[in-house]
This record gives C-alpha cells, structure tokens and sequence, in this order.
C-alpha cells in the first residue's frame, strides 16, 4: 500500500486529520458503479507533512480532491467510565496526483483518521 501517506495530514469539513492507515480498496470489474457512484463526495485538502527538522513541522505541500468522507463516533466503555472515541476513513481515487505505484484494477483506497490540529503548522507550498 501507500505507506508514503503514513504521517501526513487530511483537511475536511473544516478539521484536521492526521493518517494512521491505508489500505487498497477492492479490485473492480470495469463496468459497476464504484463507491463514488454510490455515495456523496465532499472536498478534501491532502496536507504532505514535515516534522521536526531545522525549521519546525511544516505543510510542504496541499492537494485538493474529492473523496467519500465518514465520521464514526461512538462510546468505549473502559473499567470505570465511559468514554467517547472518534475516528474517520476517507475513500481516495487511486489516480490522485499525490500518490504513486498505483495498481491499475484498484477503485479505491481507504484511509483511517485520527483528529489532530496543523494550524501551528508553517506552510511552505
């Protein structure tokens, strides 16, 4: 897979999203809808991160795209209390710019998020 992605950062709905995962979607026969098809898009910024370094952490480079955005929210019940956890996926096309070696039969891959926050981020794109 991408592990290049690993790291780096995703800006939706108004929030950021570091990425902790990806996998390579479903391979496909030509001719069915793909989950593009299926669900509604919403605008992404592919954020490719920096850290550390002489500079700080830094936003070297934004990309803008569309892809199938989900929030998940729900309750982890630990020994003595409650808690809410909260995670994301983000279904990319495979013929983003910002990725490479991208098998031909993929319709998608699959991104897991965790919420973060760049705007202490320098920007350098």
């Amino acid at each position: 897979m991408e592990s290049v992605l690993l790291g780096n950062g995703i800006r939706v709905n108004g929030r950021d999203y570091e990425i902790v995962g990806s996998t390579g979607g479903d391979t496909f026969s030509a001719g069915g809808p793909s989950i593009f098809d299926v669900f509604d898009t919403t605008p992404y910024t592919y954020l490719e991160i920096s850290r550390g370094g002489v500079t700080g952490n830094t936003i070297l480079a934004s990309f803008f795209a569309d892809g199938v955005f989900k929030l998940r929210t729900g309750l982890v019940r630990g020994a003595n209390s409650e808690n809410v956890q909260q995670g994301a996926t983000l279904h990319i096309r495979p013929t983003e710019s910002f990725l490479s070696n991208v098998p031909s039969n993929r319709e998608h891959y699959t991104l897991t998020l965790n919420p973060t926050d760049f705007s202490n981020y320098e920007v350098t794109s």
